[in-house]
C-alpha cells in the first residue's frame, strides 16, 4: 500500500498564496500554485479570522 505523502507549507509561502489569491481569485491562484482549492480557501479564512499573518495582504 502506498504511503501518503503529507506536504508542509512555511509561513512565506501560505502569504504570498493569500495575497495572490486576494488579487486574482482563490481557484486561480490554486491553480498556478498546484494546490488544492479548499487549501487556498483555508488560508484565507485563517487569514480573515487573524490565524494567519498574510505579509502585505
Amino acid at each position: 500500500m502506498a504511503k501518503r505523502i503529507i506536504k508542509t507549507y512555511d509561513q512565506e509561502f501560505k502569504s504570498q498564496a493569500v495575497k495572490l489569491a486576494q488579487e486574482i481569485g482563490g481557484h486561480k491562484a490554486a491553480t498556478e500554485l498546484g494546490l488544492p482549492d479548499s487549501t487556498i480557501y483555508t488560508w484565507v479564512k485563517a487569514f480573515k479570522e487573524g490565524r494567519l499573518d498574510a505579509k502585505d495582504a
